[in-house]
């Protein structure tokens, strides 16, 4: 009897044992699959910038650098400097207008398709944290039923074994002794859990705006240009290195920098979550450059 209880008691040990163990899971989808499609800027369109050599001093003095920057972003110097002659004909003026709200449109469709990209990466994030919260939770809830009939079925069996009256035999304590490390050992399982899940991103949203080597494919030449300039603030920080130190202020830890910074790897939920809070302040900060184009727009009626 007392093998036959050994021998049980190991094959217990060697499941609980499996269930301690870090498990990485597949993506349940495709991370990037339909996130960023379309979303593609050749090199070529970022030759507007050759108008900052020719900025006149009637722009100059009629905004300030900001204003000027949003202007660069536009591709609008040539224009404007065509918009503020005074003998303009009626319909040179009109013709003029409307090129310049064309190209005010056509920023905010690339802004808003880029904070549309970047919302989906957060929101496949999110769904695959509570994924892994929700297989982490029935792990647990089956360990700790596995704990309470164990601690039953150990009482019951030691209570029986005493109402029997057979004191001479140790069987009642091997019994206690199996089943409390048992427990024991369930116990630790549940604190040890963890799952994580392999994600591939080769497009990588936060490692391209944390390096900023060159403009990503993705990234609209003309928000690139305004995101990364100096001139949003006293400070002379771009919008990109705000954001940046708020990233690196609550957010690039050690364990989960090499991470969030590749090509992919496994993510935890927490890590997930991390991630989606990343992309989601990228979204917020780029959706700002909408608040400086309105008011751009405002100024030049």
């Amino acid at each position: 009897m007392i093998h036959r209880i050994g021998k049980h008691f190991v094959l217990v040990l060697l499941l609980c044992g499996s269930c301690i163990g870090q498990k990485v899971i597949p993506s349940p989808t495709p991370f990037q699959a339909e996130c960023l499609q379309g979303l593609d800027f050749q090199p070529s369109e970022d030759g507007f910038l050759a108008d900052s050599l020719s900025i006149s001093e009637d722009v100059r003095r009629a905004y300030d650098t900001k204003t000027i920057d949003m202007i660069l972003a536009l591709n609008l110097m040539s224009d404007l400097q065509y918009f503020q002659q005074e003998d303009l004909e009626p319909l040179d003026r009109l013709t003029l207008q409307t090129e310049i709200s064309r190209k005010i449109l056509k920023m905010n469709l690339e802004l808003q398709s880029l904070m549309s990209a970047i919302d989906c990466e957060e929101e496949k994030a999110e769904q695959i944290a509570s994924f892994l919260d929700k297989e982490l939770r029935r792990k647990e809830r089956n360990l700790t039923v596995t704990a309470i009939i164990t601690g039953a079925v150990v009482g019951v069996g030691t209570g029986f074994m005493l109402a029997s009256n057979n004191s001479q035999n140790d069987l009642p304590e091997y019994l206690g002794i199996a089943g409390g490390l048992t427990e024991v050992l369930l116990g630790l399982s549940i604190l040890r859990l963890e799952k994580k899940v392999s994600i591939h991103h080769p497009k990588n949203i936060l490692r391209d705006v944390y390096e900023a080597k060159e403009r990503p494919p993705y990234f609209p030449p003309a928000t690139w240009y305004y995101f990364n300039s100096k001139n949003q603030n006293d400070r002379g920080i771009s919008l990109r290195q705000q954001l940046i130190e708020r990233w690196e202020a609550y957010h690039m830890d050690e364990d989960g920098i090499s991470v969030l910074l590749s090509e992919g790897g496994d993510y935890s939920s927490d890590l997930l979550k991390i991630r989606s809070e990343m992309l989601d302040q990228l979204e917020s900060q780029i959706s700002l450059i909408n608040k400086d184009l309105l008011n751009f727009l405002n100024q030049i009626r």
